[in-house]
């Protein structure tokens, strides 16, 4: 007995929208889009910010979270973690680029977002130089 399953159909404003969606990862010198990411960067000019070692690795202090669209690089947020000597530790904004000032507004968000909750994951007290609007009733 076969299973009839029913089609969805995606109408053409919920396609747009979730073309529009960037695809958040985080990213180092192993990833596989890192060189085009790194292109990028450098575009940008936020190069000289990267804490790379002789050998190109990233260290493991720094994290680069970027948000890809269609499967290229299309933002980037870079940030360090730092002890603060009380066992503490912090996050402070390194850089962050977009590809296309279009999107910019959506990419900020998403690359914020995932920057705050690995920054949670590190147990970091606070996110120097981040500048994040709080959504009201939340």
């Amino acid at each position: 007995m076969a299973i009839q399953r029913k089609k969805r159909t995606v109408r053409p404003a919920e396609a747009r929208a979730s073309s529009k969606k960037p695809r958040i990862e985080t990213v180092d010198h192993s990833h596989a889009r890192w060189p085009a990411l790194l292109k990028l960067i450098s575009r940008l000019g936020d190069r000289n910010v990267l804490l790379l070692d002789e050998d190109g690795w990233l260290s493991a202090r720094q994290s680069v979270i970027a948000a890809f669209a269609g499967g290229k690089p299309a933002a980037y947020l870079i940030f360090r973690v730092q002890p603060l000597g009380d066992g503490r530790v912090e996050a402070r904004l390194d850089a962050m680029g977009f590809g296309s000032s279009d999107t910019a507004g959506l990419m900020r968000k998403a690359l914020s977002d995932a920057a705050l909750r690995q920054c949670r994951r590190l147990k970091c007290v606070r996110f120097k130089g981040l500048k994040v609007k709080s959504d009201a009733g939340r």
